[in-house]
């Protein structure tokens, strides 16, 4: 395999290790591991033909070079690459098949492969796209939605529990000392339930439940 990365503003030329965000199986080695995740595992993936920019087919004609984000490219033995794109706060995936991307430019015509699952692939290519035309992304007032925030305290209470900490000290590092001192001894046990689930949670994802999240 071969790994390329570059920044906002260098050409995909040069060799640099390490240039991923994904996870690494790691019961391999460091020079076994596959960097991105298969498709087979990730499907997060939106999948792109690439044919030489004189014959575009039904693709556009792009350049790396006009891609104002970070790049990593992984090329596996039998020619499949992987493109990532990735700004501060998303991450877009594209299988590509066919000619080398480094050739630039090069017509890149993207394919629906998960029909009849379109909304899916609608909203990976609109991340893409996004990401590839430098579209900021409106932020929430929290910043979190409901889901990340639950995984969020799923994480962190895992991590207490596991550092053999009281049920009563992850709700104050989750939800604050004043919060618990009102709520705790409430007889719904509301938050305390809450807490329990966290860390059940959490302990679901440490035992290969986060791999619904790659679905």
């Amino acid at each position: 395999m071969e790994r390329f990365c570059t920044g906002c503003d260098v050409a995909l030329s040069a060799p640099k290790p390490g240039a991923s965000i994904h996870f690494a199986d790691p019961d391999e080695t460091a020079v076994e591991a596959e960097v991105f995740w298969r498709t087979a595992d990730y499907r997060r993936v939106v999948s792109a033909y690439i044919r030489n920019s004189g014959d575009r087919g039904f693709g556009s004609v792009i350049s790396l070079d006009d891609i104002q984000c970070r790049k990593t490219l992984l090329k596996a033995t039998d020619g499949e690459q992987h493109l990532l794109l990735h700004d501060q706060r998303r991450v877009a995936q594209v299988r590509c098949i066919g000619e080398d991307i480094r050739v630039e430019p090069f017509a890149l015509e993207l394919v629906v492969d998960e029909f009849p699952n379109v909304e899916s692939r609608q909203r990976l290519t609109k991340r893409f796209a996004d990401i590839y035309r430098n579209r900021s992304l409106g932020r929430t007032r929290s910043g979190w939605t409901v889901e990340a925030m639950r995984h969020r305290d799923a994480l962190a209470a895992l991590d207490m529990r596991l550092e053999e900490r009281s049920y009563r000290e992850i709700a104050v590092f989750l939800y604050g000392e004043k919060a618990v001192r009102d709520d705790w001894i409430n007889p719904n046990r509301t938050m305390k339930n809450r807490v329990i689930r966290s860390v059940k949670r959490g302990f679901r994802m440490m035992n290969g439940g986060y791999r619904t999240l790659l679905r």
